[in-house]
């Protein structure tokens, strides 16, 4: 038969220090895990946001040009249409 012993005051310090160690190293991993995880999906919306601003600017741009309203800015800088777009506009503008 086997006797249960009890756990004396040496033994649960030890227990006690190698739980702790192992909870801050699991945490320290998985804080670095979670900061990663977390910093990919903030410049994941960071990109897909200048993406989604970029094609909203360069679609204005495009609709301007088809329309011949040549006064256009892209991010705030006023933009000069090609010579042949204004060249097209004129004539556009002469058939009218």
């Amino acid at each position: 038969m086997h006797s249960l012993s009890a756990l004396n005051s040496d033994q649960i310090g030890k227990i006690g220090i190698g739980a702790i160690v192992a909870v801050v190293v699991i945490g320290l991993l998985l804080g670095m895990i979670i900061s990663a995880i977390v910093g990919r999906i903030i410049i994941l919306v960071i990109v897909v946001a200048l993406g989604a601003y970029i094609w909203q600017q360069r679609a204005s741009i495009e609709d301007h040009v088809n329309k011949c309203h040549l006064n256009m800015s892209f991010f705030g800088v006023n933009v000069n249409a090609p010579a042949d777009v204004i060249q097209q506009c004129k004539e556009h503008q002469k058939s009218k």
